[in-house]
């Protein structure tokens, strides 16, 4: 047994001695970048020039490891060669400002990118030049490691592969702090669904102000997530998850911001697979979707040509939307905004789908194909009001009843002021029909919040008597008893002339008078101490 240790030892320490050989070590310092290839690499040659490295490798048998640390505010590296290679990431600061990327590898094949745990790494290009990305690969790069990666575009993509890319599950952090085109671009100039893809399967990436999409898959790609957590916000005309052909989800935790007008948060050109995780989608762009799949028509050259669908199977979809209609005066045409828009077939068999859209022309989704709902729970969710829990970082919880009404008819909101801080629809909970409506503040307490209700048939909308001071963390009422609310005469939709009472003041059937400048909703009313209809 120890002859064996021994031996399983000395065959590691060489392994590791020959891996060690095996790293080429570049470092940038300001002005300066220094190369050291070890003796035992004679197929790699180095060009330094100031801070701008290229080296060309002719191996083709050796995965040679290129480590990478340092900093220069105008420097580069090139990687020349026609096999795989390792490219370590161990703290390194680039910016090439004289123009083209920060780091471009030229080697087709795999490159492995390992991102050195307990490093930063920020890289950015030049605003001149004729390079794709600030991060180019000619290849498929597969990221690993706990490290931390910021890039940003200054002329096109931020980080761009000419096929697939694909994140590890030991991944840590990828950070797109802008790009003047895509965030995350995927795609060798020609359809193929089997090399043009982005891959998430790990690790935490987050993208920001982009002028086109935050993750492209071109060509007739595809987007995967398995894993990791995705979060990305979308301007104007754009959009965050963009894939040619197929769209699939099944794990990680994708979170989209569409701000801009006539973007969309999510888009698949052929076909849209969920079976699970989490994707949360807020639209607050006129004329913006959360979801678009529209029937796509490629070349030869793809496998699959035509059709398209959105299979639902599993998993969590939340998207809520605040925007209005889009007019493109260019166009003369109007967008509408909605949380899912469909060209083709829906089926939905499990999971769970929460469709929210507000607004007074709020549309929760319109499916253009058969809606096929087998199973699962797909609830649309329409609201006159707007509002955006993700701006108050203080909620309590309300379960309330309105007397006389019958909760299917009516949506309830929450207000402090004129500000809408929350909205429910009934629920059936313990055997009874009643509202939990989460209200929201900027303080932890001191407001008071008022209610109002819409009737769905008819969009009239009416306040409700009863307040509460809102206390954060703080339930009111109970699912078996409900705070109690009751519609208000004082509710006005339209003003009544003062002229119909002689001394100004109007006075309720309860005789307490009532200030008409207020407005009043059509009830009966005594002024004067008489009584009086307003109609």
């Amino acid at each position: 047994m120890k002859k064996t240790f021994m031996l399983l030892m000395a065959a590691l320490t060489f392994a590791v001695n020959i891996q060690a050989q095996d790293i080429i070590d570049i470092r940038f310092n300001g002005t300066s970048a220094t190369v050291d290839i070890p003796a035992t690499i004679t197929d790699v040659t180095q060009y330094v020039t100031g801070a701008n490295v290229t080296l060309t490798s002719s191996t083709a048998t050796t995965e040679y490891i290129y480590r990478v640390s340092g900093q220069s505010s105008d420097g580069s590296l090139i990687i020349n060669g026609d096999y795989k290679l390792k490219l370590q990431l161990a703290g390194i600061t680039l910016t090439n400002a004289h123009g083209g990327a920060a780091i471009d590898v030229e080697c087709g094949k795999r490159v492995a990118v390992e991102l050195e745990e307990g490093t930063v790494n920020t890289l950015c290009d030049s605003p001149m030049g004729t390079q794709k990305a600030a991060l180019y690969f000619k290849g498929h790069p597969e990221f690993s490691g706990a490290g931390t990666l910021t890039v940003t575009g200054k002329l096109k993509h931020a980080i761009s592969a000419k096929e697939y890319l694909e994140l590890k599950r030991s991944v840590g952090t990828i950070n797109v702090l802008g790009a003047v085109s895509d965030g995350i671009h995927c795609g060798r100039g020609k359809a193929d669904p089997e090399k043009n893809y982005f891959l998430m399967k790990g690790g935490a990436v987050n993208i920001f102000a982009c002028g086109a999409d935050a993750v492209d898959a071109d060509d007739y790609g595809s987007i995967r997530i398995e894993g990791g957590s995705l979060s990305v916000n979308v301007g104007d005309g754009v959009t965050g998850l963009d894939a040619d052909s197929v769209l699939a989800v099944s794990g990680g935790h994708v979170t989209i911001a569409v701000t801009g007008n006539d973007a969309n948060g999510m888009k698949c050109g052929y076909r849209a697979d969920f079976s699970g995780g989490r994707i949360d989608v807020l639209v607050k762009g006129n004329g913006s979707k959360g979801m678009k799949a529209k029937r796509a028509t490629v070349d030869e050259a793809a496998t699959v040509v035509g059709g398209g669908f959105v299979n639902i199977s599993g998993g969590v979809i939340d998207i809520k939307t605040l925007g209005d209609h889009f007019f493109d005066a260019a166009k003369n045409d109007t967008t509408k905004c909605m949380p899912m828009s469909i060209d083709a077939d829906m089926t939905m068999t499990g999971g769970e789908v929460l469709l929210t859209a507000m607004g007074t022309d709020a549309i929760t989704h319109n499916v253009k194909g058969q809606l096929t709902l087998q199973g699962g729970t797909f609830v649309p969710q329409r609201y006159r009001w707007k509002f955006d829990a993700t701006a108050y970082p203080y909620s309590m919880t309300c379960y309330a009843v309105i007397e006389g009404a019958t909760p299917s008819d009516y949506t309830l909101a929450t207000f402090c002021g004129d500000e809408c801080r929350g909205l429910a629809q009934p629920l059936s909970v313990e055997g009874s029909n009643i509202y939990m409506v989460r209200v929201w503040s900027t303080k932890t307490a001191g407001e008071t919040i008022t209610f109002r209700c819409n009737q769905e048939a008819t969009g009239k909308e009416q306040s409700l008597q009863g307040t509460v001071a809102f206390a954060a963390d703080a339930a009111v009422g109970t699912p078996s008893s409900p705070f109690v609310l009751k519609f208000s005469d004082a509710s006005a939709i339209r003003e009544l002339p003062s002229a119909l009472s002689a001394d100004g003041c109007v006075y309720n059937l309860q005789g307490r008078r009532v200030d008409n400048r207020m407005g009043l909703k059509a009830g009966v009313y005594i002024t004067n101490h008489r009584k009086m209809v307003v109609r």
